[in-house]
């Protein structure tokens, strides 16, 4: 079954939803006002992950050479835009994540959507680079942190636990569509209307469609409406932790076993306490790295496909045959990581991603190429739910949005960096490849500081 199908904590029931109904399992089927809304917050979260993903990084390529027309500069300066994206959404990411762990869930997405969207409608009336890139870096980037990644990714990992990996599987899915949707929309209207038209259209809908839904149906905790995660029976509730004492717990884990590091995880934990514990850092470093291949290749991939002799929709192509592997990998590898052992899925990631950069150097042919799409979706489906189970594992439901917040101080420079790098190459060499090669190195060196963190077998319910 998709997620369960029991009684909700609230004392209402929903009709159980067969799971190979695939994404349609989401839609709740109430059979009582108060049933569990657990599929509801994942729908949301899964259209936050879309639209985020879809103004900043899924259409960037498609912007990167009319723009560079438009303003009378090289590819490459309006590609190391990728890593400003990257540089303003992790900027505000320590914020975000206190602001998710303080409730504040609501507010924040519906607030982050409309200065989203109004930024790329400002974009489109942009007469200079740098109007241009105030709209975009400014507007655009900081407003997508405000409702994307993190916050969607909070939101599932507060309202499920035992089931928590297919839920973060189902709420990246919204990514994974967007990396082919909005590339393919965005090139559709440039072609049709030019690029100014189609960055206002963008901003109309981030608008239209989820600041209504996001401030009329969000719901940052289950415990709001007197739910419990999972749609569990509501129970009493633990004796309060000290700040102290979980604090104890967390620096037990490293000679407590899983009973250390599982202790304290209900209790907010110091910030302190977060930023000591080296599990953070790997984590952060580790995924940073293996995530620069998504970042990279969405700034990259129409123009290289452009430089192997494809036009542009079928460069795009790459990301039709993407999209369904990557959604497998997303549920397959997410459903996983609720019952068995992490390191094996990273092993696999990390593996499959050095083979795709491997054979993006080799220029392959236009069947090629599009089968290396689908290799990249399996390689790259399972990592953000691995990622999300293992944080949330390490740290908990209390600390997860800090502890995302603070791990991209490390990461996100990561990402920027590695973005910022593929562009400069390409602009020293006049091709990608050597990029290329830095890719595999980088992924190789994420999985090894992953494979060095100690991961508790399983996260109490209660987190």
């Amino acid at each position: 079954m998709a997620f369960d199908s029991r009684e909700s904590g609230a004392g209402g029931s929903f009709a159980a939803v067969p799971a190979s109904a695939g994404p349609v399992a989401l839609a709740l089927e109430p059979e009582a006002a108060n049933a569990f809304l657990g599929r509801r917050m994942i729908g949301l979260a899964a259209l936050a992950n879309f639209l985020a993903s879809g103004v900043t990084f899924g259409a960037f390529g498609n912007f990167v050479g009319p723009t560079s027309e438009a303003f009378g500069v090289p590819r490459s300066t309006i590609g190391l835009g990728a890593a400003f994206t990257v540089l303003a959404m992790g900027a505000s990411a320590p914020f975000v994540g206190r602001w998710l762990d303080s409730g504040r869930a609501k507010t924040m997405m519906s607030l982050g959507a409309l200065v989203a969207g109004a930024g790329l409608l400002l974009l489109s009336r942009a007469q200079t680079l740098g109007q241009a890139a105030f709209a975009y870096i400014a507007l655009v980037c900081f407003g997508a942190a405000l409702f994307g990644s993190v916050p969607s990714m909070a939101l599932a990992t507060n309202w499920y636990v035992r089931r928590r990996g297919l839920a973060l599987g189902f709420t990246v899915a919204g990514g994974t569509l967007a990396s082919y949707f909005a590339p393919a929309s965005a090139q559709l209207l440039i072609d049709a209307h030019g690029w100014r038209t189609a960055a206002a259209v963008f901003g109309a809908a981030t608008i239209g469609i989820a600041v209504p839904l996001f401030a009329l149906f969000l719901i940052a905790r289950p415990e709001e409406i007197g739910q419990r995660p999972d749609g569990d029976a509501a129970r009493a509730a633990p004796e309060p932790a000290s700040s102290a004492s979980a604090a104890t717990d967390a620096r037990s884990s490293s000679a407590g076993g899983d009973a250390g590091l599982l202790a304290g995880l209900e209790a907010p934990l110091e910030l302190g306490v977060l930023a000591r514990d080296r599990r953070l850092w790997l984590l952060a470093v580790g995924f940073g790295l293996i995530m620069t291949s998504p970042v990279v290749l969405m700034g990259l991939l129409v123009e290289y496909g452009k430089d192997l002799g494809f036009s542009e929709q079928q460069a795009a192509v790459f990301f039709a045959t993407m999209v369904p592997f990557s959604l497998l990998g997303k549920i397959v590898v997410g459903g996983l990581a609720d019952v068995a052992p992490l390191k094996p899925s990273i092993v696999m990631i990390v593996l499959v991603n050095m083979l795709v950069w491997g054979l993006l150097h080799l220029e392959p042919s236009y069947p090629f190429f599009l089968a290396t799409g689908a290799i990249y979706g399996i390689g790259i489906g399972g990592a953000a739910p691995v990622h999300g189970v293992a944080t949330a594992r390490c740290f908990g439901r209390a600390n997860f949005g800090r502890a995302n917040g603070l791990g991209a101080m490390a990461g996100i420079p990561l990402l920027a960096g590695a973005s910022a790098l593929s562009h400069l190459l390409e602009g020293a060499t006049g091709s990608y490849h050597t990029g290329f090669l830095v890719q595999i190195a980088l992924v190789l060196t994420g999985g090894i500081a992953l494979i060095l963190v100690r991961f508790p077998s399983r996260e109490d319910g209660a987190a």
